[in-house]
This record gives C-alpha cells, sequence and structure tokens, in this order.
C-alpha cells in the first residue's frame, strides 16, 4: 500500500498523526528536563555525542517539521487561495504563542525575578521577550530579566521558542512555491527541495572548511526547513511511495546513523527520518480517548519549558531530570489541555471569518479564482 492508499482508507484522518505530534512534543519535554536539571553544558555533554542518544535525540524536532510539511500540505491543497492558507496558519499559530508569551512576561516573570519590579518592567529584556508574539525570535528573546536566577538554566522562559521563525519560513516558503506552480506541478516541490538540500550543504561545507566532522548539538534551523519540505514533498508524492514495515526500518536506522556519525547526517538523515515519520503517521490505530478529546501537542511545546524552570526554581531538592520529567508532565498537559479549550480551539472556530473574508475577495477579484484545488493526481 503507498501513503495514499492509507489516507483513504483512514478517510484522510489516520490517528498515526495524533499519536506522533503527542509522543514527539513529551519526547522534547523530556530531552529538555535534562538542560533544565543541570544546564546547558552538561546537557550538551550528556545527550549530545554519545551515539546511540545523539542520533535519536536529534531526529525528534526533525520528525516534527516532517510531520507538520506532510499536513500542512494537505492544507495547501485543500484551500482556495494563499489568503485562506495563511490565514489557517495564523490561527493555529499565533493565538497560543500570544498567550503563552504574555503569562510568562506578565504573570510568572515577576514571580521569578530577582529584580525590583519597576525595573524588571521597564528594562529592555522584558521589551525584547515580548517580540517573540511576532514570531521574532533572537537568542536573547529566550530570557527574562532576572528570572530563575538559582536554576542550573538561570534567565531562559522558553528555550523551544527557537524553532518559532523556521516555522514560519516553512509556510511562507511553501506559500511561495504554491504562487509558482507547486499545485499544478509537484515537480515545482521536489525542484525546491534539492535546491534547498544543496545550499544547505554548501552553507554547512564553506562555515566548516568542508570538514564534515560528527555534529555536536541539536540539528540547524535549516534541517527543520529541509524535514519540512520533504513533508511536503511527501504528500505531493503519496500516490507513489511505499509503506513497508521493512523498508520503515531501514530508514529509522539509516535516520539515527547518519544524525549521530557525520556533521552531514543531519541533512543526509533528513529524508529517511521524514519518511520514517508519515510512514507512522499513516497508520490508523485505535484512538485513546485522550486523543479524540484535545491536540495536546502544541500546548505541551509552548508551555512545558517554563513549567520545567518553575519546577526547578521551586523544588530545587528535585533537580534531577526524571523529577523534572515526572513533574512536569502531567501539570504540562493540564496546562495545555486548557491551552487547547479556552485558546486553540476557539481560534480555530474562526475559520468561518477567514473563508468569509476569502469568498468577498474572490468576488472582488476573479483571477483569484485560479487558485482552485487541483484535481487528485
Amino acid at each position: 500500500m503507498t501513503l495514499n492508499d492509507h489516507l483513504e482508507a483512514a478517510d484522510s484522518r489516520p490517528s498515526g498523526f495524533d499519536y506522533m505530534r503527542l509522543i514527539l512534543s513529551v519526547l522534547v519535554l523530556v530531552i529538555h528536563s535534562v538542560q533544565i536539571a543541570y544546564g546547558h553544558k552538561i546537557y550538551m555533554n550528556a545527550v549530545w555525542g554519545h551515539f546511540p542518544l545523539d542520533g535519536l535525540a536529534m531526529t525528534v524536532l526533525p520528525m516534527f517539521f516532517a510531520l507538520s510539511g506532510f499536513l500542512v500540505a494537505g492544507s495547501l491543497y485543500r484551500c482556495r487561495t494563499l489568503l485562506s492558507f495563511m490565514g489557517l496558519r495564523f490561527l493555529r499559530i499565533y493565538p497560543a504563542l500570544a498567550v503563552e508569551v504574555t503569562i510568562s512576561a506578565m504573570l510568572i516573570g515577576p514571580m521569578v525575578t530577582s529584580l525590583p519590579w519597576a525595573e524588571y518592567f521597564t528594562s529592555e529584556g522584558f521589551f525584547r521577550y515580548l517580540l517573540n508574539v511576532t514570531g521574532h525570535v533572537t537568542d536573547a528573546s529566550l530570557y527574562l530579566p532576572g528570572a530563575f536566577e538559582g536554576n542550573p538554566t538561570p534567565g531562559m522562559a522558553n528555550g523551544q521558542l527557537w524553532t518559532v521563525p523556521f516555522e514560519l519560513v516553512c509556510y511562507i516558503g511553501l506559500g511561495i512555491l504554491a504562487l509558482v506552480g507547486a499545485r499544478r506541478d509537484r515537480r515545482v516541490l521536489l525542484l525546491g527541495l534539492l535546491a534547498f538540500f544543496a545550499l544547505s550543504i554548501l552553507r554547512m561545507g564553506m562555515k566548516t572548511g568542508w570538514h564534515f566532522d560528527p555534529w555536536v548539538g541539536p540539528v540547524t534551523g535549516r534541517a527543520l526547513v529541509l524535514a519540512f519540505i520533504c513533508g511536503v514533498c511527501l504528500h505531493a508524492y503519496r500516490d507513489r511511495i511505499p509503506v513497508r514495515a521493512g523498508l520503515v526500518g531501514v530508514a529509522a536506522l539509516v535516520s539515527v546513523l547518519a544524525f549521530s556519525l557525520s556533521g552531514l547526517g543531519q541533512y543526509v538523515g533528513i529524508a529517511a527520518v521524514s519518511y520514517v515519520t508519515v510512514a507512522l503517521g499513516v497508520m490508523n490505530l485505535p484512538r485513546v480517548r485522550l486523543l479524540k478529546q484535545a491536540d495536546l501537542s502544541y500546548g505541551i511545546f509552548l508551555y512545558h519549558f517554563i513549567i520545567q524552570q518553575l519546577i526547578a526554581y521551586l523544588l530545587p531538592g528535585l533537580r534531577e531530570w526524571y523529577w523534572i520529567t515526572l513533574l512536569s508532565l502531567p501539570l504540562t498537559m493540564l496546562v495545555a489541555h486548557v491551552s487547547w479549550v479556552g485558546i486553540e480551539r476557539p481560534a480555530l472556530q474562526l475559520r468561518k471569518l477567514v473563508f468569509a473574508l476569502e469568498c468577498r475577495i474572490m468576488r472582488s477579484l476573479p483571477a483569484l479564482t485560479g487558485w482552485h484545488t487541483p484535481a487528485e493526481r
């Protein structure tokens, strides 16, 4: 069976993607618990550079982006115009992000800062942190002034947000590819993937003097974008790509080896790990009750880091990665559920306004009707 066969058998709603989102978000939480418990230096030495642990850890974020690429590509083909496509992406990402950043800066930050409140609320770092709501995330904007000073990772409030700008780049890049014909001809997507792959290797080679030593540390943003494009291409060619247990196993082994043994691995292993992600995602296992009630993955991603920092701050005697994980996971899932019920799901219900605006614009600008969904390949 091909990827498309599995999708059709599940009415395009296989449960595998729900399981993958939840599992990957929990794995990100577990990985960050090491950083929260012991600090960045020990985190780098403990997680990265130890085969096969580093290879396994380095696949988590690329799998997230590959999964996102596959699912977002489906949204691209369903939308009538670029307006609705970008509008839906905005509704899924921005409201929850804005609320999380605001809560961190306005409520949690003042409780854990060593600075006087007047100095905290007027500092440059406070306003720089608030810029995270725009998607403009830098290394400096991950920190709140004076926060968590007694923690092994002082100051850092939301270390996971470094991936947000690359996610925005993915959405914008996919929109550009659609404008130049990707919806009509899937070869445009494949060419975009190959071009980005070549440019990434070229840039990495020029930076390292073409010495591709084993990569130490998390994957780069370019690798995440590449994984996203791989996911998009897997969706575009879903009618030709088979799903076989043996092939999935070989691809999983190749991805772990590639990420562990070479600096080029984060690029070479991307295609393999993207295939593994999507192949697992199209499996349609029975849904547990939790998956039927809410999509907790984005909330877990957004809130886990600052919750773990709070636990390390309030319970310094429990600064071990396993305690941080055990304490933060249920609390984060609870907060993620509140985020889904109170923010994310209501925001997604605003899709009707996006579609209504789209219809009005299309009536005013008939040329946009050329965006109609193409026939299935």
